[in-house]
C-alpha cells in the first residue's frame, strides 16, 4: 500500500479481528513484531512511526482540531 498511496496514507485500523479469519494479529502486544518487520523491508523509523500510529494521530488531530 505505501508504494500506492505513500506511507503518509497508511495506517492500522484498530478492529484487531478485522475481516480476515483468521486475523494477522491476535493482541496489539504483537505491534512491536510488525516494526520489526518493517524495518528490514526498507522502512525508515519514522516511516514505522507513522504506519504504527503517527498517521492516525495526525489525520485525528486535524478533524477535531
Amino acid at each position: 500500500m505505501a508504494d500506492v498511496v505513500g506511507v503518509d496514507h497508511v495506517g492500522l485500523g484498530s478492529d484487531m479481528l478485522g475481516f480476515i479469519s483468521p486475523p494477522v494479529f491476535r493482541s496489539y502486544e504483537q505491534l512491536p513484531d510488525l516494526a520489526s518487520a518493517l524495518l528490514p523491508a526498507g522502512f525508515s523509523q519514522a516511516e514505522v512511526g507513522a504506519i504504527l500510529g503517527g498517521n492516525y494521530r495526525r489525520v485525528f488531530e486535524a478533524s477535531v482540531g
